[in-house]
């Protein structure tokens, strides 16, 4: 009984927490809900990406040194508190790391550079598209790359967020091992496992992919007051294909393993990120971001 009790009161407080993040992150929004649609979504992404870093630092980072604590809150994507407050990283980076890690930043700069000077010529989806390139690499595949760099050189146990996604050739690896790790981390501990119990691994991997649409329904969506059901479809696609892959013909067909599965992986990944980034995203976001910044930059 007493096992049960403190089961049922340990629920009950983190459906407490997620609420009390949910409010919060829906008072960010009231806020700004007037603003330009990027404001919105610097706005609600910010918030969303906060509450969570506090949710995943409480229980590993409370006994850190303040450093640490400071660094994990606010220099450092990834949400592997475990990890980053754990045992010292065995893997240094090295020269050609950081020449890779720095390389990346500079083409996701040069991209936005571009998409910056042509904002007000060339047609919109063209610069949003290249825009939303190059801050993918500018800051996930570059910035955060080298601040993973950093960490593992001081020897704090930070691995990159983006492992070389191209080379998956599988929908498991892609989402579960080499695409934004800090996302995948905070999904395996705060959904996956949670739900894993109660309704099955199949039902809660379905979860993962549903919770990460509606993530990109408030950041995509939500500004872009447009788009509605796009994000989700698109992640709903990716546990469809992530089935067919696991299913009697996917195996028979390789679509997990090899060139066929690297084939599979990139026409289910690539083929729908129109509805993901959405052509309302695109003129309502993007484009007035990129714009803002073009009359204010010389």
């Amino acid at each position: 009984m007493k096992i049960a009790n403190h089961d049922r009161s340990t629920r009950l407080a983190r459906a407490a927490s997620w609420a009390a993040g949910l409010v919060v992150v829906a008072f960010a929004w009231w806020l700004v809900r007037d603003r330009t649609g990027w404001v919105v979504m610097l706005a609600v992404a910010g918030t969303e990406w906060a509450v969570l870093k506090l949710t995943t630092f409480r229980g590993y980072g409370e006994a850190a040194s303040l450093w640490r604590a400071i660094g994990y809150l606010v220099a450092w994507p990834g949400m592997n508190a475990r990890a980053f407050f754990g045992a010292p990283a065995e893997n240094r980076p090295g020269a050609g790391e950081i020449a890779s890690a720095a390389a990346k930043t500079f083409l996701g700069f040069v991209l936005v550079a571009w998409a910056v000077r042509h904002a007000h010529e060339e047609a919109e989806l063209t610069v949003a598209w290249v825009a939303v390139v190059g801050v993918l690499f500018a800051l996930h595949f570059g910035v955060f790359h080298l601040l993973s760099c950093i960490w593992r050189a001081v020897g704090v146990d930070a691995p990159p967020i983006m492992r070389a996604p191209v080379m998956a050739t599988s929908l498991a690896e892609l989402w579960g091992a080499r695409w934004n790790l800090a996302f995948a981390d905070a999904a395996r501990r705060f959904v996956l496992k949670p739900l894993a119990r109660p309704i099955g691994g199949r039902g809660a991997g379905l979860a993962v992919f549903v919770v990460s649409g509606l993530v990109h329904e408030s950041v995509v969506s939500l500004p872009a007051r447009g788009g509605w059901g796009g994000p989700t479809a698109y992640f709903l696609l990716q546990a469809a294909g992530l089935a067919v892959e696991r299913s009697a013909y996917g195996v028979r067909r390789g679509l997990g393993r090899g060139a066929h599965g690297w084939l599979w992986t990139v026409f289910v990944a690539v083929a729908p990120l129109p509805l993901l980034f959405h052509a309302p995203f695109a003129r309502n976001v993007i484009v007035p971001l990129i714009r803002a910044l073009a009359d204010i930059l010389p």
